[in-house]
């Protein structure tokens, strides 16, 4: 009885400690608050700072694949993208568009490497001058509305008739020798260095020469053959090279251009070394830039006009180190086999295993007849168009100015190449590039497949603050208006659909 009693007064005892606890905690609150409202309450503890979220990232989606790169992983700067402007380059100043040509050239794609022909001691030297001039300035305006300027360089597919073993600019020859049967090189040069003061007088930039396009090639059109060493039949490619530079650095001093070597015909290393290694031994500083052709050293066929991009990866490994024994930069310039999607992926290898500095797509501007497909071997077509037997000209853009322009708009001279990596099928090649601020960031992803990939940027490491892409199609039968259209920015989840066959330009801006 007494433990009943007990237990009763004791639970009692507790829900009246409970009820006058809870009322404490009541009164304790309002005298905060009432405090909190006075004036005199005395000075209070500075709140501390807190940190700017950073914004939160999209939600990955596990069904895209993930494309990310690394800003510190870097590789080769870019010297620019260009073309050759040699034949039938001048049709475009013979009509009224020609201004409409000049853009989609120099400000649409933003080329800003022209590749002339040195036509010095021709008959036609006068008016190549004039055409060259105005591509020259053409250009060059363009390149000033963007802050920046135009690289020249010339290259001799032959020199003049009085050179040649042959007496002509056209067939086979090498340099010709002279009464004691030794070869005119010290004339050669002499024709070198009165040719760049010629089209300097004119007003054309000489930023680089190369002394000989194709010197290991005999060309039934213009063209002078050259051997690693002088032999009964050939003149030394090296001999002349360097003639050609003594000449030029005692006359021309600082204002001498920029030299290349040894543009060959072939990729091969091997032929590349030969060439080179002779000049090289005798004077170090003589060559800048390492430069060669893609019609040999992969597989390419001019009557298909098809290419197997990756066929050249083994030879470009081999020509970046070759380069990287003499510290030479590396151009590509001159080549044109393949589809528009074929060029595009040569272009994108050249960048990545060769670790080209500069990349020149054969013909600018060439002849031929304007279709409504826009497959071709040239950037510009300029010629005729019939529509109910009637012939209306004009111009035309190709598949491979678009391949071009999918690189050569917004990576930009002094840009360097960085790492990128993609969580894709196979069949989805790309390559990045930052700007020297490190600010902008360019990716183009090339989709071999036939069928559509998802892609997403998750951009852990980049703070967006704009973005823009591009995109084109070149599925069998393309079209013009599947070339190069502006998608806008990304958006919020950063996702991207790649069609089957296909090139996307992504351009990001932030820091």
């Amino acid at each position: 009885m007494l433990h009943s009693v007990f237990s009763v007064k004791s639970n009692s005892t507790c829900r009246r400690n409970r009820v006058l606890s809870l009322l404490c905690v009541i009164l304790l609150l309002c005298l905060t608050a009432c405090t909190g409202n006075t004036t005199d309450a005395g000075p209070t503890e500075a709140p501390s700072p807190t940190a700017t979220p950073t914004p939160a990232g999209p939600v990955i989606d596990e069904t895209a694949s993930q494309v990310t790169f690394d800003l510190t992983a870097t590789h080769q700067k870019i010297d620019g993208f260009g073309a050759g402007f040699t034949w039938y380059a001048n049709m475009i100043f013979q009509n009224t568009y020609y201004n409409e040509v000049l853009d989609l050239l120099f400000k649409d794609a933003g080329l800003t490497i022209l590749r002339f022909k040195n036509e010095y001691g021709y008959s036609t030297f006068k008016s190549s001058v004039s055409t060259n001039k105005l591509y020259y300035e053409g250009a060059k305006k363009r390149a000033a509305e963007r802050g920046e300027d135009v690289t020249v360089l010339y290259s001799s597919w032959s020199p003049q008739a009085s050179l040649k073993s042959n007496n002509r600019i056209e067939g086979f020859g090498t340099l010709k020798r002279d009464e004691n049967g030794n070869y005119v090189y010290d004339d050669y040069a002499a024709w070198w260095k009165e040719a760049v003061e010629a089209y300097r007088k004119e007003g054309i930039a000489v930023d680089y020469v190369s002394i000989q396009n194709e010197c290991d090639y005999q060309a039934s059109y213009d063209g002078c053959e050259f051997a690693e060493e002088e032999t009964e039949t050939l003149a030394s490619y090296p001999k002349a090279f360097l003639a050609t530079y003594r000449l030029f650095r005692s006359e021309l001093g600082a204002d001498a251009p920029q030299m290349l070597a040894p543009e060959t015909m072939t990729v091969a290393p091997a032929t590349l070394r030969a060439y080179i290694k002779p000049i090289l031994a005798e004077e170090p500083d003589s060559i800048q830039v390492l430069a060669h052709h893609l019609y040999l050293g992969g597989d390419s066929d001019d009557a298909t006009n098809t290419c197997d991009a990756d066929s050249f990866l083994m030879n470009f490994r081999s020509v970046s180190s070759l380069a990287n024994d003499y510290g030479l930069r590396k151009w590509q310039t001159e080549f044109y086999r393949g589809t528009a999607l074929q060029t595009a992926n040569v272009i994108n290898n050249s960048l990545i295993y060769e670790n080209a500095n500069a990349y020149i797509f054969w013909g600018g501007v060439w002849t031929g007849l304007v279709t409504d497909g826009i497959d071709s071997s040239n950037l510009i077509i300029c010629g005729n168009r019939f529509r109910d037997g009637k012939a209306e000209h004009g111009y035309m853009a190709t598949g491979d100015y678009y391949a071009m322009r999918h690189f050569s708009q917004f990576i930009r001279p002094g840009y360097t190449r960085i790492d990128v990596r993609l969580s894709v099928p196979a069949g989805v090649r790309s390559s990045a590039y930052k700007s020297e601020d490190g600010k902008t960031v360019v990716i183009v992803l090339l989709n071999n497949s036939t069928d559509e990939v998802k892609i997403q940027l998750p951009l852990d490491n980049f703070t967006l603050e704009s973005s823009q892409s591009y995109q084109s199609v070149f599925s069998e039968g393309y079209t013009a208006d599947m070339m190069y259209r502006d998608l806008g920015s990304l958006n919020t989840d950063r996702i991207l659909t790649l069609p089957g066959e296909s090139a996307t330009t992504i351009v990001l801006t932030g820091k």
